[in-house]
């Protein structure tokens, strides 16, 4: 009896991290996608630049993803469901806008599933 209730909680456990890890993306765990544009910092030090992932076919739209290249690595830092296109401007040189969201590139993310008003602005872009 032991040894089963020992199975049945690593089986329930089990299932619920698959579903966890399932349902919370992060950034870095995000693929490629196909190269939009991109777009340097205006001293030039970084450059940021923008993909699409579009691999659901009928069911799932495209999304943008936009990594800050820094030289000597990259970081995703905008992921946003339901977009196919993109405007980035450059505030400062640590400064971005991408589709109307203001991040700083080395404090700030943007992902769509953590913003409360995402269905308010959804598919704008």
């Amino acid at each position: 009896m032991k040894k089963w209730l020992i199975f049945i909680v690593l089986i329930i456990g089990g299932c619920t991290y698959k579903v966890y890890d399932f349902l919370n993306v992060e950034l870095d765990e995000l693929s490629k996608g196909e190269f939009l544009s991109e777009h340097p910092s205006p001293n030039n030090d970084y450059v940021a630049k923008a993909f699409v992932i579009d691999e659901g076919g009928a069911t799932v739209r495209a999304a943008i993803r936009v990594e800050i290249d820094y030289g000597d690595k990259t970081k995703t830092i905008y992921w946003n469901y339901d977009e196919s296109t993109v405007n980035i401007r450059w505030v400062d040189n640590e400064t971005i806008v991408i589709n109307d969201h203001p991040l700083h590139i080395f404090n700030d993310t943007y992902h769509w599933k953590k913003d409360p008003k995402w269905e308010e602005n959804r598919g704008r872009y």
